[in-house]
């Protein structure tokens, strides 16, 4: 091992206040760890030593909070644990938990600072640190951004060597042998005569100790798992149909939306005709939403069928219709008047390709990325008016810009879907 990542504390939290907004964060309020929501409704013979790892009689169980859409995120986080904990690859379960302020994200802060992310001066270290905070109190927990690495690697890795030393801890204390003459591998404790203790036979008697935080993290060249290839642990549910998607999710009451906007990126929506779809098999509502229409039904086939039977006048593109007129757009764009963002300047292509021997660089337009993922969305609005409010009455006792946002943008959504008369329970009750 090396002297890699040793923690100090049971929790890896901020360790300095913040000023942001004209509002101080104490330090207590930023380094108060948030409660581990693996305790709640934990046996007694189960143990949690924080948020990411659970341990029964059955087995291990590893929380991988970030979403994962098919970029292999769950392999990843799992990944992270198990290395540190010394797990055989696919020897345990994971689940995505319950939402909990304790998965907040500690990277995503670093992409909401008006700074590039090779700034190092104070001032942009200094806003990190105040968004950093900033999302901590808010307990924003979320998957984007290319964040869920960097938000994961280092706390992912601690999380599962937390997970290791307390259950080498419980070993010796049921043998009597040292921790230092203890090894672990394959998901179990290994004493010095080559005997095996499966962790979960360890559960109980780690449940009754405090967690070990002064651990250390499993130099890269001891990596088993991190940088050399593996399945991902969703291959086989995927390839049998087993996999169970956000889409398959259903609570009681639940009903299904579906919405259509205009097919010209930008273009306005003039006018619509309903009148055939209101009396649709199994449509509850249909509203006007932004820049469209929303079709509310009890299943999902009748929402499809009613948005597709609703007369739109669509406006026209912002844009040319034509492709020649957006390749005469792209080639009108490189002048030093439309010139965008310049943050560095290293060297001198022209004379580079020069020297070379090479034709002169041609400009050309970068098509950005785009979502190729099905998006589903379950909303639960009852009470959420509420509970936001109060979270940000805690965050900061009092609202002021982030937090005006944040709440005025979830008030706009529930009135709408309050408005549309779906709700058992009058939103903000």
């Amino acid at each position: 091992m090396s002297g890699l990542g040793t923690i100090a504390r049971r929790t890896f939290l901020i360790g300095s206040a913040a000023i942001a907004g004209g509002v101080a964060f104490g330090v207590y309020a930023v380094r108060k760890p948030h409660k581990n929501p693996l305790e709640d409704g934990l046996a007694e013979s189960e143990a949690t030593f924080n948020p990411w790892v659970k341990i029964s009689e059955t087995g291990v169980t590893l929380v991988t909070p970030h979403a994962d859409l098919g970029q292999g995120a769950v392999s990843m986080q799992a990944a992270l644990i198990a290395e540190e904990m010394d797990l055989a690859w696919g020897g345990f379960a994971v689940t995505f938990g319950a939402p909990s302020a304790a998965y907040y994200n500690t990277a995503l802060a670093d992409e909401m600072v008006a700074f590039n992310s090779h700034d190092d001066s104070l001032n942009a270290r200094a806003s990190r640190v105040a968004m950093g905070a900033i999302f901590k109190l808010m307990g924003a927990q979320g998957t984007g951004g290319s964040s869920s690495v960097p938000d994961s690697f280092v706390k992912l890795r601690e999380a599962g060597a937390v997970a290791r030393e307390t259950l080498k801890k419980a070993a010796s204390k049921r043998t009597g042998i040292a921790v230092r003459d203890l090894n672990t591998a394959g998901g179990a404790v290994i004493l010095p005569g080559g005997e095996r203790i499966p962790y979960a036979d360890l559960a109980g008697d780690a449940a009754r100790i405090d967690p070990v935080t002064n651990v250390t993290l499993h130099a890269p060249s001891e990596w088993r798992l991190l940088g050399k290839p593996m399945p991902r642990l969703d291959i086989p549910a995927k390839s049998t149909g087993a996999q169970v998607y956000g889409i398959d999710i259903a609570v009681e009451g639940m009903v299904y939306a579906a919405i259509k906007t205009n097919p010209r990126q930008g273009g306005a929506l003039n006018g619509y005709d309903a009148s055939a779809a209101r009396n649709m098999p199994g449509v509850k509502k249909i509203i006007k939403a932004a820049n469209g229409v929303a079709v509310i039904a009890n299943n999902t086939w009748n929402a499809f069928q009613a948005v597709d039977a609703i007369d739109f006048d669509w406006g026209p593109a912002p844009y040319p219709a034509e492709m020649d007129g957006h390749w005469a757009e792209v080639a009108a764009s490189f002048t030093e008047e439309r010139l965008d963002n310049e943050w560095r300047h290293d060297g001198d292509v022209d004379a580079s390709l020069a020297a070379a021997g090479r034709p002169r660089a041609t400009p050309f337009a970068a098509i950005g990325r785009l979502e190729l993922e099905a998006l589903d969305h379950l909303l639960e609005l009852v009470h959420l008016r509420r509970e936001l409010h109060q979270r940000v009455g805690r965050l900061l006792g009092a609202r002021g810009g982030l937090a005006d946002r944040l709440v005025d943008r979830v008030d706009a959504a529930a009135d709408l879907i309050a408005g549309a008369g779906l709700l058992t329970h009058r939103v903000g009750d």
